[in-house]
């Protein structure tokens, strides 16, 4: 028997159950509360599992805080509100629970004071903030020191170069002639530092697919796309260094053909790119194994493998050389090392003139591989013997000096920066970790090099002005220097007064009519 009205007799059910939400009782105070008693399970029991806070014990042992944040809800005050637990403000879970009891409770080896413990970790972060910014002052100037100690030199800092008149020097012919030549190669360099950066740009953006491909473990698969990527970066440059070989041999300054001028220093291109290799196989293992940091041990890598390749360089240029045979040459190199402070220092002949015209010389290697090399295109009788002398001179002082060492130091300066930039910009990909991420390296390395190499050639200048200052006071012959550079713009075409912005991009030398001018300074200052 059923009913539908608001009275039933007796015994009879109504159609409509009735609801507790049609009727409120009043919620118990919390001293009325009971806790749930405990009962064993008699089946399986379903665990919440990939809670955002672990137990006190997960991990290693160690303890943890608990919860930041526990908020019971009892909504209108009904019997049936469930308990709202929002464990770190992450997820939200609604258990419908009755008669909880509220208190504090103790884990085994927690703290129950959870505002002392935060108050304990917040103390832990702010000192190891500072320490943090102790270090990167201390760094900052450390760095500083090094770049003042390793840029003094021995040129007076009180030297004003006087203020020359190009046409004294110089014809209007060989000013418009060395101009012209130069202008070519300027936006040839160009072309090619722009050309590089996009193709860079454009594997760097193609890299994630092409990497998945390979099949291979992270370090392997970046070797595999380092390769690659050296690959693309010497194509791309190609052109553009043929182009600079064609320009060459319309002047008349190389007589190399062209498959002999790219194959022939091959063992100085493999050097290279096996460097190249070691440093990406280094860097993603660090990457991977220290993680965000790895630019710190990976800093003195680079370093490291830079000081190999300039130990190394003697034994990897294309020309051959023999000892000096002019016996009044030797005599003079002998004499000079002495009065640079050079020391006993190697110095041989390169045989280059059957490729080039080129007259040069350089100081190459550290240590035992340290040496002076004379072109042979400098005793091809075009030179005096004045203008020779001061050349040697010139390159003893670079030895004297040290040169090649402190450019590895300003190199090391520069090493933490870049492998800093690097790590950073790789970062927001995954870490350099991830062998997609080598190319965009490789792109942030060719910026950097192409924004930096102002500072970088500023430092070469500086030091090549040292040389040339030293080479003065030890031949004390102005005049041989005022000849050698006069030389150059027939020699080597070089343009007396190249454009402020190519000096500064691509200048690694003080322009030839600002070292005439040192050479009339050290004249003017009566020595």
């Amino acid at each position: 028997m059923s009913c539908t009205g608001g009275a039933c007799p007796a015994g009879a059910e109504p159609l409509i159950a009735p609801s507790f939400t049609h009727f409120h009782h009043l919620a118990l105070d919390r001293p009325e509360l009971e806790g749930l008693p405990g009962e064993i399970p008699l089946g399986p029991v379903e665990e919440l599992v990939q809670l955002p806070v672990p137990a006190g014990d997960a991990g290693e042992g160690q303890p943890r805080a608990l919860p930041d944040v526990v908020v019971i809800d009892l909504g209108d005050r009904g019997p049936e509100a469930p308990l709202q637990l929002r464990l770190r403000r992450q997820e939200l879970l609604a258990l419908a629970l009755e008669r909880v009891v509220l208190g504090e409770v103790e884990l085994d080896r927690e703290d129950p004071d959870i505002s002392g413990a935060h108050g304990h970790i917040q103390d832990a972060v702010t000192a190891r903030r500072l320490l943090v910014a102790l270090g990167a002052l201390s760094a900052c100037v450390g760095w500083a020191l090094a770049a003042v100690f390793l840029w003094e030199t021995r040129v007076p800092a009180d030297l004003r170069l006087p203020r020359l008149d190009v046409s004294d020097y110089f014809t209007a012919e060989q000013l418009e002639k060395t101009a012209s030549f130069e202008r070519f190669l300027l936006i040839d360099y160009l072309l090619a530092a722009v050309a590089e950066i996009v193709a860079l740009a454009v594997l760097a953006w193609r890299a994630p697919g092409f990497a998945r491909t390979l099949g291979l473990g992270p370090v392997g698969a970046g070797i595999i796309v380092g390769m690659v990527t050296i690959a693309v970066a010497w194509a791309v440059g190609l052109p553009f260094a043929l182009a600079e070989q064609w320009w060459l041999r319309r002047h008349g300054l190389s007589e190399e053909g062209y498959l002999e001028w790219i194959f022939t220093p091959w063992a100085q291109v493999l050097a290279q790119a096996a460097s190249a290799l070691v440093l990406i196989a280094v860097s993603m293992a660090l990457a991977r194994r220290i993680g965000r940091l790895w630019w710190l041990a990976g800093a003195p890598v680079f370093v490291a493998i830079a000081a190999a390749l300039a130990f190394a360089l003697p034994y990897l240029v294309k020309f051959d050389t023999e000892p000096v045979r002019d016996p009044v040459l030797a005599a003079d190199a002998r004499r000079l090392e002495r009065v640079t402070g050079a020391g006993a220092t190697e110095v041989r002949v390169a045989i280059v003139s059957d490729y080039t015209s080129l007259a040069n010389a350089q100081t190459m290697g550290m240590g035992p591989s340290e040496s002076v090399v004379l072109w042979d295109t400098l005793l091809d009788g075009r030179f005096e013997d004045d203008e020779v002398r001061f050349v040697l001179a010139h390159e003893l002082a670079h030895a004297a000096r040290d040169h090649i060492w402190k450019s590895l130091a300003w190199f090391a300066l520069l090493a933490f920066p870049l492998a800093l930039a690097v790590a950073e910009v790789t970062r927001r990909r995954g870490g350099l970790g991830l062998p997609e991420n080598v190319p965009l390296a490789a792109l942030v390395l060719a910026v950097l090099a192409l924004v930096l190499a102002p500072v970088s050639n500023t430092i070469t200048r500086h030091y090549e002005a040292e040389a040339d200052w030293i080479a003065l006071e030890a031949t004390a012959d102005p005049d041989g220097a005022r000849g050698l550079f006069e030389e150059f713009a027939d020699a080597d075409l070089e343009d007396p007064t190249p454009p402020a912005w190519a000096q500064q991009l691509f200048g690694t030398h003080p322009t030839v009519l600002d070292r005439i001018a040192m050479a009339e300074a050290w004249s003017r200052r009566g020595r």
